[in-house]
């Protein structure tokens, strides 16, 4: 019996013995307080798109929860399984269509922010609905965007990166997100 041949995405993503491969996040742009950001913090402007398949995505949605931006940050959850297409929009339970842009395919959001894109599309993302554009796709750097940038209208008092302990609070996601989640 033969096996049936994985598409190229999917070989990209591990070696041999079966382990993970990261791909470097491309869409690496930040959401600021200031108004006059390439990328101001606005609520009702981004949309995050996640998978509960993915434990990059789920400490967004983490996040976003903590922070009680529920109002201000919408969110799609795309289908927990990926085929030779990728994430899809679906009626699975718990996911949904897309109502931000209609895509049925999250390769769609990567294409329209660079139409030559050509690597692996991942979750989580967060979209900026005004410009239609992907501004990043880093779990690390959203979460640190959800945690301070949107105070104005989430809950202030709930910092999950103080300053004492920022460096201790590095050093174990850099273990975790290298050798748990990889």
């Amino acid at each position: 019996m033969s096996e049936t041949p994985r598409p190229a995405q999917f070989e990209r993503e591990t070696r041999a013995q079966g382990e993970f491969v990261r791909q470097e996040s491309v869409f690496r742009r930040s959401v600021r307080g200031a108004a006059a950001a390439e990328f101001p913090a606005a609520a009702g402007r981004y949309h995050l798109y996640v998978s509960y398949a993915c434990p990059w995505a789920h400490r967004t949605i983490l996040y976003r929860r903590f922070k009680r931006l529920e109002e201000t940050i919408s969110m799609t959850v795309v289908d927990p399984i990926r085929d030779q297409r990728g994430w899809a929009f679906t009626d699975a339970p718990r996911c949904g269509p897309d109502p931000v842009n209609g895509f049925r395919f999250l390769a769609e959001a990567y294409a329209a922010t660079d139409a030559n894109f050509d690597g692996r599309v991942t979750v989580p993302v967060l979209w900026d609905k005004e410009n239609s554009v992907i501004v990043n796709n880093e779990s690390s750097e959203i979460i640190r965007m959800l945690n301070s940038e949107f105070d104005a209208w989430g809950d202030d008092t709930v910092d999950l990166y103080p300053t004492d302990l920022r460096s201790q609070i590095d050093a174990v996601n850099e273990r975790v997100y290298g050798e748990i989640n990889n």
